[in-house]
C-alpha cells in the first residue's frame, strides 16, 4: 500500500519536473488556452479581401480592309478593237512579271473588247489565230520591267521616268555593230526589231543555230528569242541586260510548221497608279504572219515549253 503512494507521488513529480523544464525552456505557449484557460488568445488582424477582378471583355476587332473597286478606275482599263474578228480564236492579256494571264471577250461580230479592273503592270496581248500564234511585246527601252510600279513622285531619269530624246540612224547603226561583229554560237542571228531613245535601247533578237554542233540528233535546230538592252554612256553605247523569253532545242521540221509573230503594237500597255484614262488598242490581224517579225508558218507553237523556267517574284498587293 505505501509502495503504490510512493509509486504515484514519484509519477505526480516527474510530471510538475517536466512542465517546469518545457516552462523555462519556451515550448509551452502560456498564450494558449489550452495552457492558460484563463487568458484568452488576443485576435489577430484581418486582411481586407482583394476587389473581384472585372470580367475580361474580348478586344474590339479591326474594321475590316476594304479593297478597292478597280472596275470604276477607268485607268485600269484596257479597251479596242481586234479586225477581222474571225481571225481572233482566242485572245488573253499576259503580264509577264507576275505570270498572270486574263482572258479577253472579243464580240465576234466587232472585234471589240474591254477589260476593267487590271492590277498595276505592264500587259501584252496573246492571240490564237487561224496560222499560229501573234504575241504583243514590250518594246520600250525600260531599265526594269518593274519601272512601273514606282510611284510618280519617286521616278527618277535612271527608274521609273520615261527615256527621252531622238533614237537616231547613227544609235542604230552603233547597235547594230555590236549585234553582227561579235562572233557568236549561232549561225544566223537577226534583229526583228531595234527601238529607244537618246541613251537607251533594246533590240528583238533572233537567234538560230541550223547546221552541225556537238551533240546534234537528226535535224536538231536550237533557236532563241531575247531582247538585248543597251544604254549610252558618254556618247559610247554598251550592253546593259539580257532578257531570255524562248530558247528551243527541236526538230527542223517540225520548227518550219511553227506561225509565230511578234508584234510590238500589241504589247507593253502599262497600268499604273496615277493613269486616269484607258488604254486604247487597235489592231488588224494579218492573213499570214509577218516573215520580218516572226516565223511563218500555220500551226500553234508549243511556246510554253521554250520559256525559261525561272521564279516569279511575288503579287504586289493592292493598296
Amino acid at each position: 500500500m505505501r509502495s503504490c503512494r510512493a509509486l504515484g507521488a514519484l509519477v505526480v513529480a516527474l510530471a510538475i519536473a517536466a512542465c517546469a523544464a518545457a516552462a523555462s525552456a519556451g515550448v509551452v505557449n502560456k498564450k494558449d488556452p489550452l495552457v492558460n484557460p484563463g487568458k484568452a488568445a488576443p485576435s489577430q488582424p484581418t486582411v481586407p479581401a482583394a476587389p473581384a477582378a472585372a470580367p475580361a471583355t474580348a478586344p474590339e476587332a479591326a474594321p475590316a480592309k476594304v479593297k478597292p473597286d478597280l472596275t470604276k478606275n477607268p485607268g485600269r482599263t484596257i479597251r479596242g478593237k481586234l479586225t477581222p474578228p474571225d481571225r481572233v480564236k482566242e485572245a488573253v492579256l499576259w503580264e509577264r512579271s507576275m505570270d498572270l494571264k486574263i482572258p479577253v471577250k472579243v464580240d465576234p461580230a466587232t472585234g471589240e473588247f474591254e477589260v476593267k479592273g487590271l492590277r498595276m503592270g505592264t500587259y501584252d496581248f496573246l492571240i490564237r489565230t487561224p496560222w499560229g500564234r501573234l504575241e504583243g511585246l514590250d518594246m520600250a527601252p525600260k531599265v526594269s520591267p518593274y519601272d512601273i510600279l514606282i510611284p510618280a513622285q519617286y521616278r527618277t531619269p535612271d527608274l521609273g521616268l520615261e527615256p527621252e530624246g531622238t533614237f537616231t540612224d547613227d544609235d542604230k547603226a552603233a547597235i547594230r555593230r555590236f549585234i553582227y561583229e561579235v562572233k557568236r554560237y549561232e549561225n544566223k542571228i537577226r534583229d526583228m526589231c531595234l527601238s529607244g531613245s537618246a541613251d537607251k535601247a533594246v533590240a528583238l533578237m533572233e537567234l538560230l543555230m541550223d547546221s552541225a554542233f556537238v551533240g546534234r540528233k537528226g535535224d536538231e535546230i536550237t533557236w532563241r528569242v531575247e531582247q538585248w538592252y543597251y544604254e549610252k554612256n558618254y556618247d559610247a553605247w554598251t550592253t546593259f541586260r539580257t532578257r531570255v523569253l524562248y530558247r528551243f532545242c527541236v526538230s527542223k521540221a517540225v520548227f518550219d510548221t511553227w506561225g509565230w509573230q511578234f508584234e510590238p503594237a500589241l504589247g507593253g500597255f502599262d497600268i499604273t497608279a496615277d493613269r486616269k484614262e484607258p488604254v486604247t488598242v487597235e489592231f488588224t490581224i494579218p492573213e499570214k504572219p509577218v516573215a520580218a517579225k516572226g516565223l511563218t508558218g500555220n500551226q500553234y507553237p508549243p511556246a510554253e515549253k521554250g520559256m525559261p523556267k525561272e521564279p516569279h517574284p511575288p503579287e504586289m498587293e493592292e493598296k
